[in-house]
């Protein structure tokens, strides 16, 4: 049994850091998974894909005017060539190299080693960059401003416990 008069040699992590790495582990190990078939299956995940967007245009041609679902199917046009299976792949193999510097960079915070903010940010630079060129286009560059504010938000939480890292 441990002397109650002694001081605790071993550094205690604050509760909300313990929160930070938990809903880090959680949301990334769902990114990683979510990313698996991408790679694996690509032509599945871009039959599934039309299959979603002729479902929905289906459905959005009771309600729209033909003008707008002229719009609409334009729009859609253009979405369908960024889920080409090469893009699928790529952005699938770059969602799971981030996915992993930023469970590995979770892992180290949690073990109060500062090393692990450094490669959080590495992480975080790659999820909100590679939409942007591997994309590019409005699409790409609003997945990449999503990315950014979900990162600067994780990062300046993960910021503020600098102090208990070594």
């Amino acid at each position: 049994m441990q002397n109650p008069f002694e001081e605790n040699t071993v550094p205690m992590r604050p509760t909300f850091l313990t929160i930070l790495c938990v809903l880090t582990f959680l949301w990334n190990a769902y990114k990683f998974y979510g990313a698996i078939p991408s790679v694996f299956t690509p032509e599945k995940v871009a039959a599934s894909k039309e299959q979603a967007n002729e479902m929905m245009m289906d459905m959005m041609s009771k309600y729209l005017s033909g003008k707008d679902l002229e719009e609409m199917e334009k729009s859609q046009e253009e979405t369908n060539k960024l889920f080409t299976e090469k893009n699928l792949v790529a952005s699938g193999i770059i969602t799971i190299i981030s996915s992993v510097l930023l469970i590995l960079g979770g892992i180290w915070m949690w073990g109060l080693r500062k090393k692990g903010f450094y490669v959080y940010i590495a992480g975080n630079a790659i999820g909100v960059l590679a939409p942007i060129f591997l994309i590019g286009g409005m699409i790409g560059w609003s997945i990449g401003i999503a990315s950014l504010i979900n990162a600067a938000l994780f990062t300046g939480l993960y910021a503020i416990h600098l102090k208990y890292f070594s």
